[in-house]
C-alpha cells in the first residue's frame, strides 16, 4: 500500500461506521423497527451472495498482492452507496407506514362515528322494537293503512372512503363491509316500500315486507355493534386488540343489549 492509501481507507471506514450506526439505531430504536428489519433482510438476500462471489476473491487477492488505490476507493464508495440506499429506503418505508397508520386512524374514527350514529337512530334509545310492534298492530287493524318509510342515508362516510377501503386492516374490514352491505340492502328495500307498487299490495304482504325490513335493521344493529367493538379494540390494542374482540364474540350475532351504541369510542 502507498502511504496515502491507509488514510483513504480509514476515512471510508469511518463513513461506513457512521452510516452503519445510523441504520442500526433506526433498526433497533425507530418506530418502524419491524419495517427496517424487513428491508434489511431483503437487502441481505441480495447483498450476501454478491459479497460471497466478489468479496472473498478480492480478500484473497489482497493477501497475495497489493491492490491499486483506485480499486480500494471504488470498493469503499460502493459500500457507502449501498448503505446510503439502505438507510434512505428504511426512512422512506417507515414514513409511508406512518402515513398509512394515520390514514387508518382517521378512517376508523370517521366510520366509527357514522356507524354509532346510525345504530342510535335504529335503536331509538330502546324504543325501536316497541315502535315496530305498534306499527304492525296498526297495519293489522287497518287494511288501508300504508306505513311511511323515511328515506334514510347512513353510508355517506363509507361511500367517500370506498375507493381506499383496502387501508382498513383485515381485523376490521370484513365486519365493516358486511355492515354497510346490509345498510345498502335496507336502503334498497326502503325505496321499494316507498313506491306505488308497495301501496297496491295486499295488507298481509305489506306486513310481511315491513317485518323483513325491521329484522334487517335489527341485524344491522348487531353487525354495527360488532364493527364498533372491533374498531375500538383495534384503536386500543392494534391487531391483537381486535382479534381479542373477535374471540369474545362467538359470532357477529351479538344480543341487542350486549352493547349500546355509545358505549365504545374509537381512539
Amino acid at each position: 500500500m502507498t502511504p496515502a492509501q491507509p488514510l483513504d481507507v480509514w476515512i471510508g471506514a469511518g463513513v461506513l461506521a457512521l452510516l452503519g450506526l445510523g441504520a442500526a439505531l433506526l433498526l433497533l430504536l425507530g418506530e418502524g423497527a419491524a419495517i427496517s428489519r424487513s428491508i434489511l433482510l431483503r437487502f441481505a438476500r441480495i447483498a450476501l451472495p454478491v459479497a460471497l462471489l466478489l468479496g472473498l476473491p478480492l480478500l484473497v487477492l489482497s493477501r497475495l498482492a497489493d491492490l491499486e488505490d483506485r480499486l480500494w476507493q471504488a470498493l469503499i464508495a460502493g459500500l457507502v452507496i449501498a448503505l446510503g440506499w439502505l438507510t434512505t429506503t428504511m426512512f422512506a418505508e417507515t414514513g409511508r407506514a406512518r402515513d398509512k397508520a394515520e390514514k387508518l386512524r382517521d378512517y376508523h374514527k370517521a366510520l366509527f362515528a357514522e356507524i354509532r350514529d346510525t345504530l342510535a337512530a335504529f335503536y331509538s334509545e330502546g324504543q325501536g322494537d316497541a315502535q315496530a310492534a305498534q306499527l304492525v298492530a296498526r297495519m293489522e287493524a287497518d287494511e288501508s293503512f300504508v306505513p311511511f318509510i323515511p328515506n334514510e342515508v347512513h353510508d355517506r362516510v363509507y361511500a367517500a372512503l370506498l375507493d381506499e377501503i383496502e387501508v382498513l386492516p383485515r381485523q376490521t374490514i370484513d365486519a365493516v363491509v358486511a355492515y354497510y352491505s346490509l345498510i345498502a340492502s335496507i336502503r334498497a328495500l326502503a325505496e321499494d316500500m316507498r313506491s306505488d307498487r308497495f301501496a297496491q299490495l295486499p295488507q298481509g304482504r305489506r306486513i310481511l315486507i315491513y317485518q323483513d325490513y325491521v329484522q334487517m335493521r335489527q341485524r344491522a344493529y348487531q353487525l354495527g355493534s360488532y364493527a364498533l367493538a372491533l374498531i375500538d379494540g383495534y384503536a386500543k390494542g392494534g391487531a391483537p386488540g381486535a382479534e381479542a374482540v373477535t374471540r369474545r364474540f362467538s359470532s357477529p350475532d351479538v344480543g341487542r343489549n350486549a352493547r349500546s351504541p355509545g358505549s365504545e369510542s374509537a381512539g
